[in-house]
């Protein structure tokens, strides 16, 4: 008799674990918006009655929605925080049968807005030599991110990764810039943008400079010898 009664019970079970099949936990929408909106599903055995059954999500192993009836879960403008190990869980309505998904990994990461780049400098007239400070910043994106600064498209100095959403780059001036396109870069794991390009000032070389300064120093002197009644004064 108690054979026979474990061997029902057996059976039992048995039939009751297909009742439904293992689910799969999937997200519908893309992951270019900022909603998230994950489906729990499971296959019903056409063959059996049919069975009431409950939705259970977790996040990290962190229950988020417990035993609900809708297998859909959906969080509005998610953002980085929402990133995690996702699973979710069916069950009948009796909780004696319960199978779970296999864990699903969601990345939240937001793409790198175009950044702005500007050219911070004391001088009136740039030389060769003088200092100048590049300064590229983005509004938007998953940190970190990584900051890089070109002349003409060829990089200056190595890629910058500081901890905010802006980085800067102090650098002498070389006279080959004169003219030439600057720009920079913005690049998290997510994506990566360009600034829009920019003409580097006009820079005056050490040679033009200096002809400058001794044009100042003897033209007085050379407008005297030719005008001599100056010197009645």
């Amino acid at each position: 008799m108690l054979l026979w009664m474990v061997l029902l019970l057996c059976v039992s079970m048995t039939e009751a674990q297909e009742l439904f099949q293992d689910p799969v936990l999937s997200r519908l929408n893309s992951s270019e918006t900022s909603d998230l909106l994950l489906k729990c599903t499971t296959k019903v055995d056409p063959n059996k009655p049919a069975s009431e059954l409950f939705y259970s999500f977790y996040k990290d192993n962190h229950i988020i929605q417990n035993r609900s009836h809708n297998p859909l879960f959906f969080i509005s403008e998610a953002n980085e925080e929402n990133s995690g190990l996702y699973q979710c869980v069916v069950d009948a309505k009796d909780g004696t049968i319960q199978k779970k998904s296999d864990y699903l990994d969601i990345d939240l990461c937001t793409s790198v807005s175009q950044p702005v780049l500007t050219l911070q400098h004391e001088a009136t007239n740039l030389a060769e030599g003088d200092k100048v400070k590049f300064l590229c910043e983005t509004q938007l994106g998953s940190l970190p991110i990584l900051y890089s600064f070109y002349m003409d498209g060829e990089i200056l100095g190595e890629p910058l990764a500081p901890s905010g959403r802006a980085a800067s780059l102090l650098i002498s001036v070389k006279a080959e810039w004169s003219g030439k396109n600057y720009s920079c870069q913005a690049e998290n794991k997510v994506s990566r943008d360009i600034s829009e390009p920019k003409k580097f000032p006009l820079v005056v070389s050490g040679t033009a400079s200096m002809k400058s300064t001794t044009m100042v120093i003897w033209l007085p002197v050379s407008c005297l010898v030719g005008w001599p009644w100056l010197l009645r004064f």
